[in-house]
Order: structure tokens, then sequence, then C-alpha cells
């Protein structure tokens, strides 16, 4: 089965850090969405076209990506030249915000989390 996800169902962001060729870093934002797996970690872009970063199937292939279980012990995220530097989550929207929270404390050092609650509003048209 493939991965399915409603666009209107943003959960949260993630912001990526990426080592340049001149040593600084850039930031990236990644939306997070949650459809038919854990977590869908999507990068979407100003001419509205997306590419599929990563996703977690389920619990455990989230621990297995973050390397907090005893057979995968190595982070995928967390790299010399790639970091995750801050999770943020909409409690509303995310049915897996305390599991998450708990692996991300777990499996990054410095990263900052932030954690809101926000109603989907409802969309109104003016003529």
């Amino acid at each position: 089965m493939g991965l399915s996800w409603d666009w209107n169902g943003k959960c949260g962001e993630i912001t990526l850090e990426q080592q340049r060729s001149d040593g600084t870093w850039a930031q990236f934002p990644i939306s997070l969405y949650q459809g038919n797996a854990f977590l869908i970690m999507i990068s979407e872009y100003d001419d509205n076209t997306y590419q599929l970063f990563s996703f977690f199937t389920g619990k455990e292939h989230a621990k297995n990506c973050l390397g907090l279980s005893k057979s995968y012990t190595e982070n995928i995220f967390q790299r010399d030249y790639q970091r995750f530097s801050k999770l943020r989550l909409n409690k509303k929207k995310y049915s897996y915000t305390k599991d998450l929270v708990e692996m991300f404390v777990r499996a990054f050092d410095n990263i900052t989390i932030e954690i809101y609650s926000e109603e989907e509003k409802a969309c109104t048209e003016t003529a």
C-alpha cells in the first residue's frame, strides 16, 4: 500500500539544517502529515511541487530510524552535515504527539520542540 495523506491535514513542521560546502548551515522546512503512517515528512516548494523527505510507518519504524532500538542504534537524521533543529507539532491534528516528542527528546541532544493546539479553521469565501 502506498503512502497517502490529506493536504489539509498538515500537523506540524520540522526544521532541517544542512551544512553547505562553505561551512555555513542552511535551514529547510519540512511539513508533517499523519495520513496512513505514523508520520509523513514532505518538502514543499514555492512552485506548488513537493518531494517525500521521509516517513515512519509505525512507532517501531520511527524508533529504528531515530536509533532508539536495540537493533538500530544509528540516528539516520543526525549526521555531521545534517540535523533536525526544531520540531513543531499541532497536538489537535497529530494523534501520536506524546510518543513522537518522547522519541525526539531521546534521539536529539539539541532540538527545540514546540507543541501547540490549533483547530482547523473553516474556509470562507467572500464575493
